[in-house]
């Protein structure tokens, strides 16, 4: 979110000056004390005053200098106020616009299900230990897609290639990549059989990678 104060000492001498008289308007309802509103107001004079002089054909380093500082004080009393104060929760979101602060988002951008498949590496590890790593189809980086908080595997040890999908009968989510799976000292010797996909928070999930094979080691 971009920050409410104005980059330009111009927009922050007329951006400032709005924010102090509606903490001053306001400043009983919202339980800021008077010291605090007198505070703001000669931060607020105090940079104006310098702005204009250090935008002046007759402006020398020293006002540039004291400009600059008065900045950062007003900057500093601002945001003590907009942090502390002002998060008190009877003001409202119209208040908070009014002062010049965002208004933060509740709505909660919705995770869409996943649309790309990753892609899946075996590698032996060692001996009923196969490493599998899996990225985004396409892609180097080892990144999830937005919204997919891992991956599905699915698996079995066969001794032929599986015709249907529902041949692969174990599953596990591996949240990071590389997963390790173990098998049985039974299956050592024999073919094993998987694909993967991405699966969301809500548990929806994308489409499915090729199904690859390996051996047991």
């Amino acid at each position: 979110m971009a920050d409410y104060i104005p980059k330009k000492d111009a927009e922050l001498v007329a951006w400032s000056a709005n924010f102090g008289s509606q903490v001053a308007a306001n400043a009983r309802d919202w339980d800021i004390t008077e010291k605090e509103v007198t505070e703001l107001q000669n931060a607020v004079d105090t940079f104006a005053a310098l702005h204009a002089q250090a935008d002046s054909p007759s402006k020398n380093s020293i006002i540039v200098a004291e400009k600059n500082a008065a900045r950062k004080v007003l900057v500093a009393v601002v945001r003590s106020l907009a942090g502390f104060r002002l998060k008190n929760p009877v003001i409202t979101d119209a208040q908070r616009i009014a002062l010049g602060l965002h208004v933060r988002d509740t709505t909660p951008t919705p995770v869409p299900p996943p649309t790309t498949r990753p892609e899946i590496d075996i590698d032996v590890l060692d001996v009923r230990r196969l490493k599998v790593v899996f990225h985004d189809i396409g892609k180097d980086s080892k990144a999830k897609p937005y919204g997919v908080i891992g991956a599905v595997i699915l698996y079995a040890v066969l001794d032929a290639p599986p015709t249907d999908i529902s041949a692969l009968n174990r599953s596990l989510l591996a949240t990071r990549t590389p997963h390790i799976i173990e098998f049985t000292e039974e299956e050592r010797g024999k073919t094993v059989y998987m694909t993967i996909c991405w699966q969301n928070e809500k548990g929806e999930r994308g489409p499915l990678s090729e199904i690859e094979s390996a051996i047991v080691p």
